[in-house]
């Protein structure tokens, strides 16, 4: 986890270095949107603001998802283990109960 946070910072220093490295007014024109004599500084860090909110909106939604998977499989588990115990005394039942008709078959003999 630690490796992301230092992978992250070091790309963010990167942005702020090229961004202040290019800090030429620019013409932005987006559809029928058009911004003229922005600073490329402000464009740069717009576009990587709007790329780290895209990110993490996919990781929330990820995260989400397998939160909802984990949830369904413990429930199962749950279910599956409830169904193990009432097999597994069945089973002790069934062998009690075939245990003792060998002892009264013996001792008819």
């Amino acid at each position: 986890m630690q490796i992301y946070l230092v992978l992250a910072l070091l790309f963010s220093i990167g942005v702020a270095v090229f961004a202040v490295q290019n800090a030429s007014r620019v013409e932005i024109t987006l559809f029928f949107w058009q911004l003229k004599n922005i600073s490329l500084v402000v464009v740069i860090f717009g576009s990587a603001l709007i790329g780290a909110l895209a990110a993490g909106l996919f990781g929330v939604v990820k995260q989400l998802k397998l939160r909802k998977m984990l949830k369904q499989y413990k429930s199962q588990a749950e279910t599956l283990e409830t169904e193990v115990g009432f097999l597994q005394r069945k089973l002790n039942d069934l062998q009690s109960n075939g245990t003792g008709q060998e002892s009264e078959e013996s001792g008819n003999q």
